[in-house]
């Protein structure tokens, strides 16, 4: 078992002190399982330093109007803490900070700018990646252990947000697995081929992958319906009769809105490029939380229609308005990418280029952002930047096999 970075002790112990001091805290956390789990996991472990959340804001993306926003309502003694969200945007956290601290706990790439007023804690700034080693609600989780390892008890949590992590639960992932075995709140089950992780959540046992399934098909679909309140709550009391029904009321609306949504991509089919293949959903998700489009991506990935050697990209039309924040200004688009299974392996080699860096260049360069992984990432840009969007995408992925060296294994 991996031990906790020693380079993120003294870290922790600053956030202390800090936290120790604070007057509020606003705590700003992502629309998915791992996000909610680590925005679960922070309450608990505020709610033991005795320390009062003024605010919680959940985002699917950190726009730059929102950390506006955000950092505009701050007073002197007060902590934003920013949980799954916050590593890739550092710097434009950085510009908006007054006489506040921050906090940012994350496990996607990051800007490595420092500050006097940011602890920043991410696997990737310890030599360790967000990919494998550790997701953000584990790197929550260890934060508050070694603050109170009372928190023990809620480890499980962890185990549910290192779902979106493919293959067992290894590296900094496997001490909340080690937690969570030892006061009985997982059994793991391992056969020659595969590993399977049942949770107890709060006497509902199911595969981990199951629970973080639910967790952001409330929070991510029912976005505009309280879901990312409904998903945290759940993690820290259960799943009540109430939220069970609204889970069930969302998971048939993500099933009809799919089915719309694969019908449209069969009757159109995939626009293609050298290196990238994409569709446009237009405004059927509008209603719904910007992540559906990552989800409905990473289940087109594996269907024929794809050209499972190309960088896939989706598109929707977005809902400005950011509840408990207010609306952004401007007609936005979010983009969703993906590697098709044979162009993962490919990445996971080193022969292509990872997708997040990709996004998050031709992004900036159409005045929009991203981030993410090497195998999934996404974005916000001008609704009227598409086409512009893909030519840039293209034109990294060109410039990064040519700069390896490597354009020779890529001509067919």
């Amino acid at each position: 078992m991996r031990l906790i970075p020693e380079a993120m002790r003294p870290e922790v112990a600053k956030a202390k002190e800090i936290l120790k001091k604070a007057n509020m805290v606003t705590l700003v956390y992502h629309d998915d399982a791992d996000g909610v789990c680590s925005a679960a996991l922070a309450m608990l472990g505020l709610n033991k330093l005795r320390v009062n959340i003024r605010r919680k804001i959940c985002l699917e993306k950190l726009f730059p109007q929102a950390i506006k926003a955000i950092h505009s309502e701050q007073a002197e003694n007060d902590v934003v803490l920013y949980v799954d969200l916050g590593s890739p945007h550092v710097d434009k956290v950085i510009r908006e900070i007054k006489n506040e601290k921050v906090i940012i706990i994350d496990h996607h790439d990051p800007k490595r700018i420092t500050s006097e007023n940011v602890i920043h804690i991410n696997p990737e700034l310890y030599g360790l990646t967000g990919e494998r080693d550790a997701s953000a609600s584990t790197m929550v989780y260890l934060f508050f252990k070694l603050i109170n390892p009372e928190i023990q008890f809620y480890s499980f949590l962890a185990i549910v947000g290192s779902a979106e992590i493919p293959g067992a639960l290894v590296s900094l992932n496997s001490i909340p697995l080690n937690d969570a075995e030892y006061v009985n709140k997982v059994r793991v089950l391992r056969s020659r081929k595969t590993v399977r992780y049942y949770v107890d959540f709060h006497g509902l046992r199911k595969p981990h992958t199951a629970l973080s399934s639910m967790l952001s098909t409330m929070a991510s679909i029912g976005y505009y319906n309280g879901g990312p309140e409904k998903a945290v709550r759940s993690c820290i009391e259960g799943f009540s009769e109430d939220i069970l029904k609204f889970h069930d009321r969302m998971k048939a609306l993500k099933s009809e809105l799919f089915k719309k949504a694969y019908d449209k991509v069969y009757a159109h089919g995939l626009s293609m490029g050298k290196y990238v293949q994409w569709f446009d959903i237009g405004d059927l998700f509008y209603n719904i939380g910007v992540k559906s489009i990552g989800l409905f991506t990473s289940q087109l990935k594996y269907r024929r229609i794809v050209d499972q050697e190309k960088y896939l990209l989706g598109f929707m039309k977005m809902n400005p308005n950011i509840p408990g924040l207010g609306k952004l200004e401007g007609d936005f688009v979010k983009v969703s990418g993906r590697t098709p299974p044979a162009l993962d392996e490919k990445v996971r080699k080193g022969t292509m280029p990872g997708l997040g860096k990709i996004m998050t260049e031709a992004a900036e360069e159409v005045g929009g952002f991203a981030d993410g992984h090497d195998f999934a990432a996404s974005g916000i840009i001008g609704a009227n930047r598409i086409l512009a969007f893909i030519e840039k995408f293209e034109e990294k992925v060109e410039e990064k096999i040519e700069r390896k060296g490597l354009f020779k294994y890529f001509i067919k």
